[in-house]
């Protein structure tokens, strides 16, 4: 069987990459795993394994510190409300102004989707301290409520979705909108079935992104009964090196279960909506 200088040079290019990948992985899952592992560490341990993984002696005196010291399911409560809120309040309003700005157009769609475009550019530091005073003006501070109104909408995730509905086909909700079918049912029936893996992951990526928030909710949030479980890793920083690393990579591998969950079960949606993005009709 005869192999031509084409057929090695291809697979040499596909062994090249395939360690590039590898290597990848390698580097973003190395800081996870480190996480993990030092929580069953003791923290003299932390400090002296240095780029070690595996303990030399497991303990899981951490975790039970943990629960012992917090209320860990009333933090994950709080996150998952807070979170859960947020997602699907800028899903309602990204899909309805998506909709909009696809299938109901005017003369003004492309100036209030650029205007959509520019506040991608605006840190939420700017906007700040104006929605905390309007919060304090509405007594709303300290309150799950105060955390998720000032995120009711998302331009990225209208950016994410129009592109996406740009993908469906004008005619059928003409030909729906013929046969007087309300928008909202051409919304419900047509658009979001097809749109449905940019949906998901656009959801995904929305309630990750406010279940991780540290500094708004530590703004907001004074009492501990309404503390999120990314806020409750104060509880273990000290001063002058007591910080009890231990605890705080326990706490943090607690808290990122979630999360890791709900991608493991939506990662084929998330896959596919990558892979079909760059694909125009």
């Amino acid at each position: 069987m005869k192999i031509n200088a084409r057929t090695i040079k291809r697979g040499g290019g596909q062994i090249f990459w395939h360690l590039i990948i590898i290597l990848t992985v390698c580097i973003f899952l190395y800081p996870l795993l480190y996480m993990f592992f030092s929580s069953f560490k003791e923290l003299k341990d932390i400090f002296t394994a240095g780029v070690r993984l595996l303990p030399k002696k497991w303990i899981d005196t951490n975790y039970s510190s943990v629960f012992n010291k917090l209320d860990v399911p009333r933090l994950l409560f709080n996150s998952l409300v807070i979170a859960g809120l947020t997602m699907t309040v800028k899903m309602l309003t990204s899909i309805l102004a998506a909709y909009g700005l696809v299938f109901i157009p005017n003369r003004h769609s492309s100036k209030i989707f650029y205007f959509f475009v520019v506040t991608m550019f605006v840190p939420f530091s700017v906007i700040m301290l104006p929605n905390y005073l309007t919060l304090t003006k509405l007594n709303l501070i300290n309150t799950l409520i105060g955390v998720v109104l000032p995120q009711l909408a998302d331009a990225t995730a209208i950016f994410r979705i129009r592109q996406a509905m740009r993908c469906v086909p004008i005619s059928l909700i003409e030909a729906a909108r013929l046969d007087k079918v309300p928008h909202m049912t051409c919304l419900r029936k047509i658009v979001l079935p097809l749109v449905r893996p940019a949906v998901v992951s656009m959801a995904i990526f929305l309630f990750v992104n406010s279940w991780n928030e540290y500094f708004w909710p530590l703004l907001i949030l004074r009492s501990n009964e309404l503390q999120t479980i990314t806020l409750a890793t104060k509880y273990f920083s000290g001063t002058e090196g007591s910080t009890g690393w231990g605890n705080v990579m326990a706490l943090a591998s607690i808290s990122i279960a979630l999360p890791l969950i709900l991608y493991l079960f939506a990662q084929r949606t998330i896959i596919s909506t990558f892979m079909s993005s760059g694909i125009k009709e």
